[in-house]
């Protein structure tokens, strides 16, 4: 790796360490594993992971930057930086925007050494088991000395279905990057430099608590000339061990992505996961999935309504600063526990507990830690 690639390393490292120590971090994480990477005519490789991870929820957003390296041998090196702002909207429980950049710096055999840089907006419409997505990216791409400059749109939906979350989407790519899809085997005419693909994914995903195992499937299709027709398939997992430690895997083929310069490869990767600063927030219960909404009134204030996904064999309430912390009755409506309160205008606590166990945040909400190591998520009412 170059001098100017462990610069710009250090940077995105820096700038992750420095936002977890401004303020207390609520979520960080460093990720340590090992990758094996085979790109179109070359041997694999075998190449070390680094990552670590920052997340700060607030009453109203979210912010999230990660950054990540991947170094092996042979000049096949990759550092990556990203930085995400989720804003719901204050009208509508439903919507919810998400704002990000990201930057690169690689030194990938079969496309050339370079850099690149991406932001990009998706829009998401939320429901309680289902929601929808559209969003627009740029991205431009410096390699071996040559400038390019890729777009995207995508559109997609999902359903949740008990554990299972079922989802599909579109992306078009447009760009100008044709070694990029030349390193992969596709290709446009000699005298084309712009080419368009078609991505068409479906992805299956099962979760059980903290635990999740994802599958994924892309078809591909060069438009107008481009011929770049493929498809792939690849997995991952994450095994919860504890509520500091997790396994993760991955593995199958990545296509070549114009938006953020990266090449088709083949991988396979492991990694440990821990997370640090102050104690994380409970792993929930896995049989348990609660949810909470508010019915604002036209004078002011609403109906807080608790919906929690539960055996009927458990014993479940849910209380908040609203009740003095005393858990309010909650009725039985099909398969889940629903409970009900009125609410003046301002911010509320609320928390549910199965089984007499630890006090937790619904889904969700923004959560807050309490005076006793517990959490609870946060209401904001008209």
């Amino acid at each position: 790796m170059t001098p100017a690639r462990l610069v710009a390393l250090g940077l995105l490292l820096l700038c992750a360490s420095r936002a977890g120590g401004a303020q207390r971090a609520n979520e960080l994480r460093i990720e340590a594993g090992t990758a094996s990477v085979s790109q179109k005519g070359f041997e694999a490789e075998q190449a070390a992971l680094l990552a670590v991870l920052w997340r700060r929820p607030s009453e109203r957003w979210t912010f999230l930057t990660s950054a990540n390296l991947t170094y092996a041998a042979d000049s096949l090196a990759a550092a990556q930086g990203v930085a995400v702002v989720d804003l719901p909207w204050n009208f509508s429980e439903r919507l919810r925007t998400e704002i990000g950049v990201a930057g690169a710096s690689f030194s990938l055999r079969s496309a050339g050494r370079g850099g690149n840089g991406n932001m990009f907006a998706r829009q998401h419409i939320v429901g309680p088991n289902r929601g929808s997505f559209f969003g627009l990216s740029s991205g431009r791409t410096s390699r071996d000395g040559v400038q390019s400059n890729s777009w995207s749109a995508d559109v997609g939906v999902w359903q949740r279905i008990g554990m299972v979350y079922l989802s599909g989407g579109l992306t078009r790519f447009s760009s100008t990057d044709w070694p990029l899809l030349f390193a992969s085997g596709a290709f446009t005419p000699a005298n084309q430099e712009h080419f368009i693909l078609l991505d068409k994914m479906i992805t299956l995903q099962v979760r059980n608590g903290p635990h999740d195992f994802t599958l994924n499937y892309i078809a591909r299709d060069g438009l107008g000339r481009t011929q770049a027709n493929a498809n792939t398939m690849s997995a991952s997992s994450t095994l919860q061990i504890t509520e500091r430690f997790a396994l993760l895997t991955a593995g199958g083929r990545q296509l070549a992505d114009p938006l953020r310069g990266l090449p088709q490869a083949d991988l396979f990767t492991i990694s440990a996961r821990v997370s640090f600063g102050s104690k994380p927030l409970p792993v929930m219960q896995r049989s348990v999935i609660a949810e909470a909404g508010v019915i604002a009134y036209a004078g002011g204030g609403g109906e807080l309504v608790v919906r929690v996904l539960a055996a009927e064999s458990m014993v479940v309430e849910i209380a908040g600063d609203f009740s003095d912390w005393q858990p309010l009755p909650m009725e039985r409506e099909g398969a889940v526990w629903v409970a009900r309160a009125r609410l003046a205008p301002g911010k509320h606590r609320v928390a549910v507990r199965v089984n007499q166990g630890e006090w937790r945040a619904p889904r969700n909400l923004a959560r807050v830690r309490d005076d006793y190591g517990g959490e609870a998520g946060l209401v904001v009412v008209p």
